[in-house]
């Protein structure tokens, strides 16, 4: 063999090729290959002629050939795993990427390749270590970065926001800088989700998701009247925006401005996410009261927006209209016990005739609901005699002041890793001289207590607590309870009891901004971080109000 010979036959294949001259390809590579049959360029070429021809099955054997000659090839064994993967048999694709990768052909392009296959096989766990290789390769490895920041981001992972801010440094284009500032914002990033849509913005003014998720920042900082702006903004630019409205009214209703936020806080109603779960074949309620008409409510996202929406069925049916509830069935003894609707059905179960639906939040806008009409009439819920029956005695040995404490809400909520401190941040809670703490944590939260032991005097009800019905029995028992924003502050509030509720940063509108109580619930006392993500000051603030009110108990009992 001579090379010489060798190369200008493969040039003039590869020449062939380009003016779309595949029978003069081949004949000039079957030449070279005469003259050399273990030329793997040679091989891969006229598989690559094969393919262009539209005979994917006639270009497996010259690209297996090509791997042959040079099995860490890596253009040859991604020429042969994309043949495979084009023929359906992605599993043989990835099994050839893997031999290849094996036998030294780590390449950026080879590793992305792969990862690609085991995602479309859907598994994950596999993709994403070779998306991180390919990336310690070549950190700005484009296709790399941009798989592994979509597959982050659909499996709603953290690291998402990380990977596609690197990615939009890397191409600095505004779709780019849109989509890391909108993962940002979901993170909880807010600091860094700004800049990025601000950027996004120069790039591209006229974006209104981008202006959406300003305003989103804005909000995750209170700072209503900006967020204001950005969502009038976008909705300007494009009036079918449902995100915008909402979060206009969102910040509105933070401001205080109920009747006004509440109204564009409806077209929630357009967004997949407030779906309900079932369909109802009645009209929308208009908000007119019709005495003697029977109105749906219906609740089927958290519990927390069950329990304080609910008291609004009272009122109705006040004046003449029969009020039924659709929900969770973890509520419907409670509702039951408390009277304060008709009757009440879980998801599930086949309703009775009725004339209107509304959704339980939907309330506060078809009532017509402003800051100094909010119903704060408590409480609105009441134990069954049965619940108390079984909870009556069971503080009677406790010792001094009790406080519930919860310090997590449901894991399924997507900013519940903002909104709850989990329990290490309120381990100073614990062991207040004159208290006693109970836990009310329940579900996933509670492996925290794993992680951190609690002081031997600590009661634990947590796994003792089935149902708002019995929840509300126990903390009955109790002098106080200590919540992050999760049902168990709704329902100390709507109990009437002594609730001390933990609030993030960007707590949601509901509790308003810059106030210590709650026109909702009157019992309540609010405990506001000043710095985001920093609980220290809220709890410092919170453990000296029980303190004090611990001793103020023991100076009564001495008198």
């Amino acid at each position: 063999m001579v090379v010489g010979d060798v190369l200008p036959l493969i040039q003039s294949a590869a020449a062939a090729l380009q003016r779309r001259e595949p029978a003069a390809a081949r004949r000039a590579l079957r030449q070279a290959l005469a003259l050399d049959p273990a030329c793997g360029d040679g091989w891969s070429i006229l598989g690559v002629a094969a393919i262009g021809s539209g005979d994917a099955v006639g270009a497996l054997a010259p690209f297996r050939r090509s791997l042959c000659c040079a099995p860490g090839n890596p253009a040859y064994a991604r020429n042969l795993a994309a043949c495979l993967k084009r023929l359906g048999r992605a599993g043989e694709a990835a099994a050839v990427l893997h031999l290849a990768a094996q036998a030294g052909a780590l390449t950026p392009d080879l590793l992305c390749d792969l990862a690609d296959l085991r995602l479309g096989d859907g598994d994950i766990p596999a993709a994403l270590p070779l998306y991180r290789m390919s990336l310690l390769l070549a950190p700005d490895h484009g296709r790399s970065l941009n798989n592994l920041a979509e597959t982050l981001r659909r499996q709603a992972m953290p690291e998402a926001a990380t990977e596609l801010t690197r990615l939009a440094r890397l191409r600095g284009t505004a779709p780019a800088w849109a989509a890391a500032g909108a993962e940002l914002v979901e993170a909880g990033r807010i600091e860094e989700a700004q800049p990025a849509l601000c950027r996004s913005l120069v790039l591209d003014p006229a974006d209104p998701a981008s202006w959406s998720n300003l305003g989103f920042a804005h909000l995750q900082r209170h700072r209503a009247e900006a967020a204001v702006a950005a969502f009038a903004h976008a909705r300007s630019l494009d009036p079918a925006l449902a995100e915008a409205p909402v979060g206009q009214g969102s910040a509105l209703m933070l401001m205080g401005r109920v009747r006004e936020g509440a109204a564009l806080y409806e077209e929630r109603l357009r967004l997949p996410l407030f779906q309900p779960p079932r369909r109802f074949d009645r009209p929308d309620w208009d908000g007119r009261i019709r005495p003697g008409a029977t109105l749906l409510i219906h609740a089927d996202r958290g519990i927390g927006d069950a329990i304080q929406f609910i008291r609004y069925a009272p009122i109705l049916r006040a004046q003449g209209m029969r009020v039924l509830f659709c929900g969770q069935e973890s509520l419907l003894g409670l509702l039951r016990s408390s009277g304060i609707v008709d009757a009440a059905f879980g998801y599930d179960e086949e309703l009775p005739p009725y004339d209107m639906h509304a959704h339980v939040m939907s309330l506060v806008h078809r009532m017509g609901t402003d800051l100094d009409s909010i119903p704060g009439d408590i409480p609105y819920l009441r134990a069954s005699q049965a619940a108390r029956d079984l909870w009556a005695g069971r503080a009677a040995g406790l010792r001094g002041l009790k406080i519930g404490i919860v310090w997590a809400g449901s894991v399924h909520f997507r900013y519940d890793r903002v909104r709850s401190p989990r329990l290490e941040p309120l381990l100073p809670l614990f062991g207040i001289p004159g208290t006693t703490a109970v836990v009310l944590q329940f579900g996933q939260g509670r492996d925290d207590m794993a992680k951190f032991p609690l002081p031997a005097a600590t009661v634990d009800w947590g796994d003792s607590l089935q149902g708002m019905d019995n929840t509300a029995a126990a903390l009955g028992e109790l002098d106080v309870v200590v919540s992050s924003c999760t049902f168990m502050a709704h329902l100390a509030g709507a109990l009437g009891r002594p609730v001390s509720v933990l609030l993030h940063a960007g707590s949601e509108w509901r509790w308003l901004r810059e106030r210590e109580e709650s026109p909702w619930y009157p019992t309540a006392r609010l405990y506001r971080q000043t710095a985001p993500g920093d609980w220290s000051g809220p709890v410092e603030r919170l453990r000296a109000d029980l303190a004090a009110l611990a001793e103020r108990r023991i100076v009564l009992a001495d008198n």
